[in-house]
């Protein structure tokens, strides 16, 4: 190669500079991108993504499903900049963000439950919000069960029915998965079983039905009398053990989290939501187009 071309060649090179770093450069639509959500909400999460990433061909969402335990540690992780829950940054998340001049943006973006079932045929399938506090503390003769004390479901009954004090949390049984947790509801049919609704919530998913058919969902009753956890009652207020979800982003620019979230939150994102059973932020609208002749 003559010198000449060499160098031009050269040129050529430092013109165009370094490849786009995908996890760094990104863009609302396009780039990599980490976020971390609530386990209870992995068919949910994958269903955005599924539907995000067909949109944009040059994004890549890769998400991890952790406990709420879990999602309060990945929360100050730099390498995470979106995370669902339904623990919002407490006290110290907040210094913590304030300290790398990260402000998130809390995006509300639907309505889960805490759903209460029995063993399948149980005789009685209706409970008071004050018999679930009394069993929690062991005032009551009704026995717990859970799948996992790190989990969200657990903080929820600890902030909404023991006032925030974890110590007052006596009475609970942790198995290790929902089918061990619906076997021992079948040996024991006095227990009951705390579970997210979004794991039941969407009738036209098989494993949703599955789960439905091996055991008594509850009514609870509030100060509306017995109340079904639904789609209806969570957006309404009617149902007393609802929990609000949110997308906690703490990306310091607007680039594919932001974008991921923004869609969630918005008019498609929101109907897949719709579609699962869940109560999502705001209900989309229909368009109906009347045709006269």
């Amino acid at each position: 190669m003559k010198s000449g071309s060499f160098i031009a060649a050269i040129l050529l090179l430092a013109c165009q500079g370094k490849a786009p770093d995908p996890q760094r450069d990104d863009v609302p639509t396009k780039g990599d991108i980490l976020i971390v959500a609530d386990k209870d909400l992995e068919r949910i999460i994958e269903a955005e993504r599924f539907v995000f990433e067909s949109i944009y061909a040059e994004a890549t969402v890769r998400v991890r499903y952790l406990l709420e335990t879990e999602l309060r540690q990945a929360m100050r992780s730099d390498s995470v900049r979106v995370v669902f829950t339904a623990t919002l940054p407490g006290a110290e998340e907040v210094d913590f963000f304030r300290s790398r001049s990260l402000y998130p943006d809390d995006v509300p973006i639907l309505t889960d439950a805490v759903a209460v079932i029995r063993a399948k045929g149980a005789t009685e399938t209706v409970i008071s919000v004050k018999a679930i506090r009394d069993a929690l503390t062991g005032s009551g003769p009704t026995n717990v069960l859970v799948e996992d004390a790190r989990g969200g479901i657990v903080r929820t009954v600890i902030d909404s029915l023991l006032g925030g004090q974890a110590d007052g949390l006596r009475n609970m049984a942790v198995v290790p998965h929902l089918d061990s947790l619906i076997d021992r509801l079948n040996t024991n049919p006095e227990a009951i079983g705390l579970i997210s609704f979004a794991r039941i919530s969407d009738l036209d998913d098989a494993e949703c039905r599955a789960v439905r058919e091996q055991v008594s969902l509850c009514s609870v009753v509030g100060s509306d009398g017995p109340i079904m956890p639904n789609q209806s009652t969570l957006a309404d207020g009617q149902y007393p053990l609802r929990r609000k979800l949110y997308a906690v982003l703490k990306e310091g620019k607007t680039g594919l989290g932001t974008g991921f979230v923004s869609f969630v939150a918005g008019h498609k994102g929101q109907r897949i939501i719709l579609k699962s059973g869940l109560a999502p932020q705001t209900v989309p609208g229909r368009e109906v187009e009347l045709v006269t002749n």
